[in-house]
């Protein structure tokens, strides 16, 4: 008989090559659900009054521009593609901390707003109305969360909505971002469907519900460029 190395054996057979497969693919495997909300816009929206101790408006490419990414996880990358986003019509809403302190001039809050398709990157993309927009991709800087910017950052484009006559606001919620599904829920939307997302992480597919298909029945195809990523 041969000498077994020290240690043990350490060839591997094909039930141990199988179970590493079946582990890479488990973990591979993407599975993952959304929820589609409203909020119907009313007359009274039209009055806005931001939190104490910030000012809230639709940013400028400066205001983009002085994005840091600890404030708004808005990397290098990130703004760069912003300001492309911004010259196509999407808009991004900003809160600013009141004060003197030239270091607390930067925005502490952000949110973008597409007038045109209800779009998450790498899931589903479908057109909206012509009284809608969709808000996206929302982050709170960590030393000022629980003041409640996301609620008023939802309130501002609602005010501006009712100030140019327009019906809906549209947003959606992974079914696990309990603070994004509680800060919807408190501006009053409410679930018109949802969809799957599931694959590996090369191939994926997208599942909408009837709900959502007949509330955002026209389905619209990606462009492949960073915009609709």
């Amino acid at each position: 008989m041969g000498d077994v190395p020290e240690g043990g054996d350490t060839r591997r057979g094909p039930l141990h090559a199988l179970r590493g497969v079946a582990g890479a693919i488990r973990w591979s495997f993407v599975f993952d659900r959304f929820d589609v909300f409203v909020k119907p816009v009313e007359a009274e929206h039209v009055d806005f009054t931001p939190p104490p101790g910030y000012s809230l408006r639709f940013g400028s490419p400066e205001d983009l521009a002085a994005c840091t990414q600890r404030d708004t996880e808005l990397s290098p990358r990130d703004r760069e593609v912003g300001a492309r986003r911004l010259e196509v019509g999407h808009r991004l809403v900003v809160a600013i901390p009141d004060g003197d302190d030239p270091a607390s001039t930067g925005p502490v809050f952000t949110m973008w707003v597409n007038p045109r398709n209800l779009n998450v990157p790498g899931s589903l993309k479908r057109a909206l109305g012509p009284d809608q927009v969709f808000i996206y991709k929302a982050y709170t800087s960590p030393e000022h969360r629980g003041r409640k910017l996301y609620q008023a950052g939802m309130r501002f484009v609602l005010a501006d909505l009712a100030s140019r006559g327009a019906k809906e606001l549209v947003g959606y919620a992974h079914v696990a971002k309990g603070v994004s599904r509680r800060g919807l829920d408190a501006v009053g939307f409410g679930s018109v469907g949802g969809f799957l997302t599931l694959g590996f992480k090369r191939w994926q597919w997208t599942l909408a519900d009837a709900k959502l298909r007949r509330r955002f029945p026209r389905a619209v195809p990606r462009s492949g460029s960073e915009l609709d990523r």
